[in-house]
Parts: C-alpha cells; sequence; structure tokens
C-alpha cells in the first residue's frame, strides 16, 4: 500500500485502505482503529492546545463513495495531533496498515515512534 503525496496522502491511505478490494484489514477493525485514532488525537488537541471544543472526527462512515474526503475538513493542528496519534499507537495496528501508516509519517517528515 503506497502513498502519493501529490494526491492527498492521509485521505488516499485511507481510501486504499476501506475500498473492500484492498483487504489489509477488514473494514469493521479498521473503523476501530480510526475511531480509536480520533479519540487520541482529540486527547492530544485538548492537552495542546486547550480548547476543548474541537472533536477530531474522520468521514469514515461515507458508505463506499470513492470521492468522499475521508479525512474531513481538518486543520492544521488537528492534521499535527492525527499524525501524533498515529505515531504514537503502531501497537494498535496490524503490520501492513502500520506500514501504510509509516509511510505517510514519512512523507511528512515524522515517524512512528516505538515506545
Amino acid at each position: 500500500m503506497e502513498v502519493d503525496g501529490s494526491k492527498g496522502g492521509l485521505n488516499e491511505l485511507l481510501a486504499a485502505m476501506l475500498n473492500s478490494e484492498n483487504r489489509y484489514i477488514p473494514n469493521n477493525e479498521l473503523k476501530q482503529l480510526l475511531h480509536r485514532i480520533e479519540d487520541d488525537a482529540t486527547e492530544i488537541y485538548h492537552t495542546k492546545y486547550g480548547s476543548y471544543d474541537t472533536r477530531i472526527k474522520f468521514n469514515i462512515d461515507s458508505n463506499g463513495d470513492s470521492d468522499a474526503v475521508l479525512v474531513g475538513r481538518q486543520s492544521a493542528k488537528t492534521l499535527e495531533c492525527i499524525r501524533k496519534s498515529i505515531s504514537r499507537n503502531p501497537y494498535l495496528m496490524q503490520e501492513r496498515v502500520r506500514a501504510g501508516f509509516e509511510g505517510y509519517l514519512i512523507l511528512c517528515d515524522e515517524g512512528i515512534n516505538p515506545a
């Protein structure tokens, strides 16, 4: 699962993972993982920016719409918190999924924290 930074990065990665032809992880498991990332990223945001009215959420229940913007409208701050959540939670991911997210983080000049 490759990520092309010129085509949206995280949105492209999520679309590839949710695509029924690319069964790296069952959709229900992937959605659970993404909900955990949402919750963790929201907590990171609240801790870092002190704004408790912000809730980070993906558009992952798009019923297979291939044109859906799965990442949703995110600010630079929320995307930073999503990347931080992904990088600090590799143990939640199967190896192929982790490799996909790691590729995305590398495109963002970040990496997965093993601890």
